[in-house]
């Protein structure tokens, strides 16, 4: 017992004597870090006010103590800095070796914001020759992909700048122009500096010069020299005054071109004198860099020496410390180790038991959910299907005005119900990973005046005006998805024609060729509606969340918007929203497709397109296997108002047997049916004959398209579904046997 206190007093001792070292070293790291973002902006500010000798001293400083602290991250940037010093003296030689060394630690780095910076300094200095410009255009175009990459809008600023600046400088207007176009968006508003606009102004005015827009020109030289005049901006001036005295001559307007004229001449003997004060500077800082240099490497030197007598005395006094500390406490560590394993073992067991257990759960209640979205689907459709197709015929037989308003609201009721069932059904898919991602040819004007065609009652309701404005170039075919454009297109044109009264809706498409016959649509849908509120322009994105409705009575699900931004994100797209409350908004988008050529596409002048012609229909014999009653009544008064006969069986069973016995230009098949579904009866039937099947379901066509079509039924219709397109499908189903025999 007596020998046990004094080892324990030693222990601790060894400990905080280890410990104090420990924490001596990393204090005085610390704070030199802390120091070091002071340094670069001292350098900054000197360099800026043509202090060249001090801010090259400053950043000479810099430097030792990144290498002393082993930082790559200032390393790369003291570099940075040291090239823009030489690159100031007018040699590019080491401006371009200090560029490269902070390159070179930058790619090391799993930074990727300081790789990039390291990309627009290089991209700086190969700007300033014509021969090395595709040199800079590479640079240039990977630091904005990082920037873009990582959401970082201050860098694209500043590399999008000085890109634009360099291009003015060579007299490439019209690429600068597109340059200037994305400095002006939306994007850099929050973050746009005066001392760029005032510099942005100036090179637009340039473009709008050279291109003969002297109104344009004038408007934007003022709007510089406003801003350069209030905050001393005394370079954007002078070439504010400079270009606006050309202007104004080009224009005849002589006496105010003389005037300013005279504002240039005056502030360029200003800046004559500062320019000297300035090159002076240069010259004595230009005197110096023979011996900085040889600071420099002395410094590097003398940093690797004393890292390495660091290194040394710390391996030295770990190695004692150590030596000691493991001689009198390995056996105390090692039984409380290995009790404590035990012990994090055993919890660790338990832990995993939970999450398996829970992720059963999870699992469970995932499939359950899908199973009750699937069963409730084809249970609301089935009398959905009844209840709109007898609102249909009814409207089509019943022509007075107080039966026809009864009977519109009845049927808008029905098709509203069903949009609520489609909502919350295509929720429960994206989040179950189960959305379409079939890619198709399909013809985009054709589909966005087939999906305006179907909002024509509530727009005459609302009594809205719909304009619809196409791309010149938009191809006539593309390929892609088009059951997400509708889905998208469908819920935004649908929220503008319900939120807008006595108003007018814009429907946009442009287009942009890309490389590999790539093309990017752009997709904006406007109105002048009520608007939406600021505060309110993220929360309608949420699930079953609604803005304020000021004018219009209507109440929806609050899924339209949540979808459309969940399938733009499926897509690699993003909703954009352009709003001011009470005066309209703008929702746009862009999607990439595939242009389809001409002689690729012939399925478009096949059978499958012509128009609809329900003679076709007259005579036919259609035999309807379905089990509910009331859609074979639907069904058969649908058809027979055509001049179809219709032939009626209640289950796949009764359907094979009159097959058998009959003969039929076509069968509408339920899949599912007591006695015998309609998958094996159509297996059994297709052994025999070659009658075309079209398969009838309410449940989502992706949960039963593979069965259906390895049954050998020819097509699919949901119910409920359209008139005319479950006619066209018929037609179509008819036609085509007869056209290839």
């Amino acid at each position: 017992m007596t020998l046990k206190k004094p080892l324990y007093i030693l222990v601790v001792i060894l400990l905080t004597f280890c410990t104090g070292i420990i924490n001596a070293q990393k204090n005085s790291l610390v704070i030199d870090e802390k120091s070091m973002d002071s340094l670069f902006d001292k350098s900054y500010n000197l360099f800026s006010e043509g202090n060249y000798i001090k801010s090259f001293e400053t950043n000479l400083k810099t430097l030792k103590l990144a290498l002393l602290l082993k930082n790559d991250v200032y390393t790369s940037r003291a570099y940075g800095y040291l090239g823009y010093d030489y690159l100031n003296q007018g040699d590019t030689i080491e401006a371009l070796k200090n560029f490269n060394l902070a390159h070179d630690i930058a790619k090391k780095l799993k930074d990727p914001v300081v790789l990039a910076n390291t990309y627009g300094d290089l991209s700086s200095i190969y700007l300033l020759k014509p021969k090395t410009n595709n040199i800079a255009k590479k640079y240039n175009a990977k630091a904005i992909k990082i920037y873009k990459t990582n959401n970082d809008t201050l860098g694209l600023l500043y590399i999008y700048h000085n890109y634009a600046d360099a291009l003015n400088d060579c007299g490439r207007f019209t690429e600068m122009k597109l340059v200037i176009d994305k400095l002006n968006g939306a994007m850099f508003e929050k973050y746009d500096k005066t001392l760029y606009r005032s510099s942005i102004h100036n090179m637009s005015a340039n473009y709008y010069f050279h291109s003969g827009d002297y109104a344009k020109t004038d408007s934007l030289l003022k709007a510089a020299i406003d801003l350069s005049t209030n905050l001393g901006f005394q370079d954007e001036l002078q070439r504010s005054y400079d270009l606006y005295s050309q202007s104004l001559s080009a224009q005849d307007r002589y006496e105010e071109a003389y005037e300013t004229r005279l504002k240039y001449e005056n502030l360029f003997k200003l800046r004559a004198k500062q320019r000297a004060v300035i090159e002076n500077n240069k010259m004595v800082a230009r005197f110096k860099h023979d011996q900085f240099k040889r600071d420099l490497e002395k410094s590097e030197a003398e940093s690797e020496l004393q890292e390495k007598q660091i290194r040394t005395k710390t391996t030295v006094n770990y190695a004692l410390i150590c030596i000691t500390g493991i001689t009198f406490l390995s056996l105390y560590f090692t039984f409380k180790l290995s009790k404590k394993r035990k012990q994090y073992n055993r919890a660790l067991k338990d832990k995993n038991l939970q999450y398996l257990n829970q992720k059963t759960k999870a699992e469970k209640l995932a499939l359950a959910k899908s199973d009750f979205f699937s069963t409730v689907s084809h249970e609301l459709r089935t009398p959905l299907y009844g209840v709109i197709g007898l609102s249909t015929i009814l409207l089509e037989n019943n022509k007075g005005k107080d039966i026809e308003d009864d009977l519109k609201s009845l049927k808008f009721s029905a098709d509203y119900l069903l949009a609520l069932v489609n909502d919350v059904l295509q929720i429960n898919k994206i989040d179950s990973n189960k959305i379409d991602n079939e890619e198709v040819q399909f013809n985009p004007c054709g589909l966005i005046e087939k999906i305006v065609s179907t909002f024509e009652y509530i727009r005459r309701q609302n009594k809205n005006e719909i304009n619809i404005h196409l791309a010149s170039d938009l191809p006539a075919v593309v390929k892609g998805n088009a059951t997400r454009l509708s889905q998208v297109l469908m819920n935004l044109i649908g929220n503008a024609c319900k939120f807008t009264e006595n108003g007018l809706i814009d429907i946009t498409v442009t287009s942009e060729l890309l490389p590999e016959n790539k093309i990017k649509l752009g997709f904006s849908i406007k109105d002048n509606g009520e608007g939406i509120a600021q505060d309110k322009k993220e929360y309608i994105f949420e699930e079953f969340k609604q803005g304020d409705s000021l004018s219009y009575n209507y109440q929806g699900t609050g899924l339209g918007l949540p979808i459309v931004k969940r399938i733009l994100n499926l897509s690699g797209s993003t909703i954009n929203l352009e709003t001011e409350l009470g005066k309209g908004s703008t929702f746009s988008f862009d999607l990439i497709y595939e242009v389809v050529t001409e002689e690729s596409h012939p399925e478009y002048s096949s059978t499958k397109s012509f128009l609809i012609d329900t003679q076709i229909l007259k005579g036919k014999h259609i035999l309807i296997a379905e089990d509910n009653r009331i859609n074979q009544m639907v069904t058969k008064k649908i058809l027979a108002k055509d001049g179809v006969i219709c032939t009626i069986v209640e289950n796949g069973k009764d359907a094979v047997h009159s097959t058998q016995h009959n003969s039929y230009d076509l069968i509408l098949m339920d899949v599912n049916m007591p006695v015998m579904d309609g998958l094996e009866a159509t297996r059994i039937i297709k052994k025999t004959y070659n009658t075309p099947i079209i398969a009838l379901t309410a449940v989502e066509i992706a949960e039963m398209r593979q069965s259906i079509l390895d049954s050998g039924m020819d097509d699919i219709i949901i119910k409920p579904y359209d008139i005319k397109a479950f006619k066209r499908a018929i037609i179509n189903n008819i036609v085509a046997p007869q056209k290839e025999s």
